[in-house]
């Protein structure tokens, strides 16, 4: 969760540190997507098992996808109107919501977003992944998802 209220920043710092949060978060969301990618593949073999996990990561993505576009209207909001800047400190990010351990999902996702950065760096997001391509992402990711 993150909040800004308490941090004793400038407005146009709060400002800049909000436009970070907001990529960091929409990076969590991917990453959120990409774990449940690879549990995809991991259990290939098990479809209510698969059911199970995209039942769970499309209410986790859906919500976070929602505080997203909640936080880029904020931003727009506080960017027309200057008076409103005192709801920017207040907005809270709360990642991977949904999850049943939201902030071990958080870690996980950091963690799977950065390998992917890594290895399979200016690939657009929206390319779908191989199955040898998710194998490789959790080869790759497999020491910092411990």
């Amino acid at each position: 969760m993150t909040h800004y209220s308490d941090k004793g920043l400038s407005k146009e710092q709060t400002m800049v540190a909000f436009d970070e949060e907001i990529s960091r978060q929409e990076d969590i969301v991917y990453g959120a997507a990409l774990f449940f990618e690879c549990l995809s593949v991991v259990h290939a073999n098990q479809p209510a098992v698969v059911e199970t996990y995209r039942k769970q990561f499309r209410n986790v993505i859906q919500k976070g996808r929602e505080r997203i576009g909640e936080a880029i209207q904020l931003r727009k909001t506080v960017r027309e109107s200057p008076a409103q800047f005192g709801a920017l400190p207040e907005f809270v990010f709360e990642s991977c919501q949904g999850h049943a351990q939201p902030e071990e999902m958080t870690k996980r996702a950091v963690a799977l977003v950065a390998t992917y950065r890594e290895i399979f760096q200016g690939r657009p997001r929206s390319r779908e992944f191989t199955t040898d391509e998710t194998l490789r992402l959790i080869e790759a990711a497999s020491e910092l998802l411990k």
